[in-house]
């Protein structure tokens, strides 16, 4: 039997290297893998010939179905399922070969196991003795940092990094039916360093379970990240990825969109000739009857519209002024849900400290230790986003000695936050609910209507 098996992967190598670029493979990197350890396949010779005919068939589709291609392999009870997901921006043809790779080192890694996953840069190879389709999966996850180097500034790193990666996660759930979910971004960090990341799920789950994927790994990833400038968050349906250099194909869906039609040239106006016997203007009187009369119309319309101009530039001037100090002020308070869900433990009912028409309060700690009391407000406000980000501007203007003081807001998937300090040596729901101990309030509260 060990002689069969022996043969039967030696063939399988045989059949596959001559099909690999090893360029290509020289590049790949292999980043982690899991196998099964409570069940092998010690005589279950069947179920290792059709792994291996699996493996074939993965590799036959790997440059026709757009990076990703699942199927199986024999049948019950020895039936294989299997898949393969190719990095959103990798070309069909180091696709295959990353496959190839992955097929050719899975028996050594995971020899005579009913189950293994693998993870390259390039792709990602999956197969099971039970159904993987169409399913997300939770469990078997990792999360690694290659980069030994930290951000100068790890906590507007962090803050940067949970920013790009909710928004390419949104993105790449919400791609178009038959479109890869994939999506990169790239943002400027400092002069000298960009931030580059990316997410990418399996195209048979539904959106909501990618979304839900895909924000569980950056949660995974970033919560211990501590300002590393690299990191990996590996799940079998989505991987999230990050780093201060660039690492996939920048120019990868940017289209070039075409500029309008170009309208064919009017034809110039010609003028009938004079009537025969008729002598027609002569050019020098044209002139010096429609010279005078267009400077006349030019000089009067300057006259009338400069002061309005003037009183418009001015107007829009004082506005400008207004709006960016307003969006500064809205950046400096802003919050990010993750990082209001971490310090709260996702809203739990121990850290509830009060509740009200308004909402409810509950108690969090931050990353770097800071006490802070989070107001929920209520879903069913009806109250806008523009309206909400004034009222937050003009709480936080607010300083008084009973006011206790807002640190910022969270306006962020239906979510309306406001985050206050914690009061010291008492609860804060002693201030809030408790109508004897109403001398001091938290900020005045935003209207729902």
């Amino acid at each position: 039997m060990m002689a069969a098996d022996s043969f039967t992967k030696i063939c399988f190598l045989a059949l596959f290297l001559p099909t690999f670029s090893f360029a290509s493979l020289a590049e790949s990197k292999l980043l982690n893998y899991y196998c099964s350890n409570a069940t092998t396949l010690t005589g279950n010779g069947g179920y290792a010939a059709n792994i291996n005919h699996l493996f074939s068939y993965l590799s036959t589709n790997a440059t026709e179905h757009d990076g990703f291609f699942n199927t199986t392999a024999g049948q019950e009870p020895s039936m294989v399922y299997g898949l393969f997901l190719c990095r959103g921006d990798v070309h069909p043809e180091n696709c295959r070969d990353c496959i190839n790779l992955a097929a050719a080192v899975a028996p050594q890694l995971c020899p005579n196991r009913t189950w293994a996953i693998i993870w390259y840069e390039e792709c990602m190879l999956r197969y099971s003795n039970q159904s993987i389709f169409s399913s997300m999966a939770e469990k078997r996850r990792v999360d690694i940092w290659y980069d030994t180097n930290y951000a100068t500034e790890r906590e507007r790193f962090n803050r940067l990094t949970v920013t790009v990666m909710q928004e390419i996660a949104s993105r790449a759930s919400n791609a178009t039916q038959g479109a890869k979910k994939f999506a990169t971004k790239e943002a400027t960090f400092t002069v000298f360093q960009t931030l580059y990341s990316l997410a990418q799920c399996t195209p048979d789950i539904s959106s909501e379970d990618c979304y839900r994927c895909l924000q569980d790994a950056i949660r995974d990833l970033l919560i211990h990240s501590n300002g590393n400038t690299s990191g990996f968050g590996l799940h079998p349906s989505c991987t999230v990825q990050y780093q201060t250099a660039s690492f996939y194909n920048l120019v990868f869906n940017k289209t070039k969109t075409a500029g309008p039609p170009v309208s064919p040239p009017e034809k110039p106006l010609l003028l009938p000739p004079p009537a025969p016997g008729k002598k027609g203007m002569s050019s020098q009187m044209v002139i010096k009857i429609v010279v005078p009369t267009v400077g006349f119309l030019v000089l009067s319309t300057i006259l009338c519209c400069f002061p309005g101009w003037k009183a418009s530039k001015k107007l829009i001037a004082r506005r400008n002024r207004y709006d960016g100090s307003k969006i500064r002020a809205m950046k400096s308070l802003q919050f990010d849900l993750s990082i209001i869900e971490a310090a709260t433990n996702n809203f739990a009912e121990v850290n509830k400290i009060g509740a009200g028409g308004f909402g409810s309060v509950y108690k969090g700690i931050l990353t770097d230790g800071q006490e802070i009391a989070v107001k929920r407000l209520s879903t069913s406000s009806g109250q806008g986003a523009d309206e909400f980000q004034t009222e937050v501007v003009l709480v936080a203007k607010l300083q008084h000695r009973n006011l206790v003081k807002l640190l910022g807001y969270c306006l962020e998937r239906k979510e309306r936050i406001l985050v206050y300090e914690f009061v010291p040596n008492k609860s804060l729901d002693h201030f809030i609910f408790d109508p004897e101990k109403q001398t001091v309030r938290l900020a005045p509260t935003i209207q729902n209507n």
